[in-house]
């Protein structure tokens, strides 16, 4: 027994002999710091953790060449980019990195994407919304992919999703939002990059009476009606589960959409536009604002 002991003791050890950095863009930020809380908590092995929100990049550039981690967990896009540039052989996992496609993605790239599965949201809002049918997305080239997830999806959920392509120089058209059931508000770079253009379709969609599902609760303040969200601690678990897989060279998909959800469904606004909900659809809600 004392043998078998040792021996698994020794597998341990060498299983996670690797030097683990997690890097945080921001841990005072709620978001990251409850990812790396949750990883901290669930992953074996040492572990060293560094806040760069207040670092030089001379500092961190050093840090990094001194420390020289064999894995980095980078939190966030800042993290993701200085790991990048400095030690680009290294492996590297992220997460909670909006529209994670535009970055540099090398072969020793893994992780958990921000956005969840298609299928996911709309099944959630039909649950929620029966009489849904059809969805508006304002979409670009950075995120016609995503569009085309979404309208794949819809077709086997019962919710036509129709798109309005928009350029870095066009108006959005907010016909086509006219005449759906809501819009359904992604991470699009060149949409967000300009207040003013979110703003003024936030204000045209209220003008119309219609819901927006968002991503973040940042929306809620939008007066968004429905907000669902990767749950961050499932995340960090997650990433957890997969670079432990990484070290014993164990098979897993490289990058994987978030397991957990957080819903946060704007009752009030709900009732404002006169919209019917299912009221068994809130088992899915994790918090509801009256």
């Amino acid at each position: 027994m004392k043998f078998l002991i040792t021996i698994s003791l020794f597998t341990i050890s060498f299983l996670f002999a690797e030097k683990i950095l997690v890097l945080n863009s921001n841990n005072n930020i709620e978001k990251y710091s409850s990812v790396e809380k949750s990883f901290k908590e669930d992953f074996i092995g040492d572990i060293k953790s560094l806040n760069i929100s207040e670092m030089t990049n001379k500092q961190i550039k050093e840090y990094l060449y001194d420390e020289y981690p064999d894995i980095v967990y980078a939190i966030g896009t800042k993290a993701y980019k200085y790991a990048d540039m400095y030690i680009p052989e290294k492996t590297l996992f992220f997460s909670s990195i909006v529209n994670y496609k535009r970055l540099n993605l090398t072969k020793n790239r893994l992780g958990v994407s921000n956005e969840l599965h298609s299928g996911m949201n709309l099944t959630i809002i039909k649950s929620l919304f029966p009489n849904t049918q059809k969805l508006t997305i304002v979409y670009s080239s950075y995120t016609k992919e995503l569009f085309e997830n979404f309208k794949q999806n819809g077709l086997e959920i019962g919710i036509e999703i129709i798109g309005e392509e928009i350029g870095a120089h066009k108006n959005i058209d907010i016909e086509k939002i006219q005449h759906s059931d809501g819009l359904i508000l992604i991470a699009d770079p060149l949409l967000l990059k300009d207040e003013k253009k979110v703003l003024s379709l936030f204000e045209q969609v209220k003008k119309l009476q219609k819901p927006i599902f968002a991503y973040h609760e940042l929306f809620i303040k939008f007066d968004a009606t429905l907000v669902i969200s990767a749950d961050n601690p499932t995340i960090g678990r997650q990433i957890a589960s997969m670079i432990s897989q990484y070290v014993q060279k164990k098979e897993f998909t490289p990058i994987q959409m978030p397991m957990g959800t957080n819903v946060i469904f704007n009752k009030k606004i709900a009732d404002n536009l006169n919209l019917k909900y299912n009221k068994n659809g809130l088992s899915l809600v994790n918090k509801v604002l009256d």
